[in-house]
């Protein structure tokens, strides 16, 4: 699908969204009343997949390695970055006991190491780039990170019990927050993406699906 008009281009974008988080919504409801908790693997793919075609779609000339380049100068919000990434490694190291399978660990991993990619190349990278042509920076920071929030618990929310904790909607505010302003100082993903990387394993993403953990004060 090719879309010419640059305007309805831009709109479609914009709304894009709220489409994928109805899909992602859609999908997690129909396999979790057959898998419970293992929807997750349906809805990762259908959200990774319409992840990508929107990357896809709406990049135009722009390479993934634009977004990938060596970060410009802002050592305080790169190191911010990492630090905020690194505050949830907290949870793995007091749960690290809850991985009875080699196979919950190669879920963690894979997912840790694929998510991160497609969801800044999107909600920071390709989102973020297209609307500050037509918006101040700050509605493009409030508007992705509010709709990078509000997808946790639509989706992932659906069958996990830790996607639906408000102490993760304060953490993924700030981060999201943190992570669009690297981006404007930077002009590159390249610590973002390492520092969602460490969120997702600290996180315990796919023990959190399942249940298996579940925050404390829930």
């Amino acid at each position: 699908m090719i879309i010419h008009n640059q305007n309805i281009k831009f709109w479609c974008l914009f709304a894009s969204p709220f489409f994928i988080i109805l899909l992602g919504f859609l999908t997690a409801t129909f396999f979790n009343r057959i898998i419970d908790g293992w929807a997750w693997i349906p809805l990762a793919l259908v959200y990774w997949t319409l992840l990508g075609f929107c990357i896809y779609l709406f990049k135009e000339n722009k390479s993934l390695g634009d977004w990938f380049q060596k970060s410009k100068k802002a050592p305080f919000w790169i190191t911010l970055t990492m630090l905020i990434g690194m505050f949830p490694l907290t949870i793995l190291i007091m749960n690290y006991q809850l991985f009875h399978s080699i196979w919950l660990i190669i879920y963690w991993l894979l997912f840790a190491l694929i998510n991160p990619w497609f969801e800044e190349f999107y909600w920071r990278g390709i989102l973020f780039d297209r609307l500050l042509t037509k918006f101040p920076k700050w509605f493009v920071i409030l508007y992705t990170t509010c709709l990078f929030v509000i997808s946790h618990p639509f989706m992932w929310g659906v069958f996990s019990y830790a996607s639906k904790s408000y102490h993760l909607y304060i953490y993924l505010s700030i981060v999201g927050i943190v992570w669009a302003i690297t981006y404007l100082k930077t002009k590159s993903l390249r610590s973002i993406i390492l520092s969602h990387v460490i969120v997702d394993i600290g996180n315990l993403t796919v023990l959190t699906f399942l249940n298996i953990y579940i925050p404390p004060t829930m």
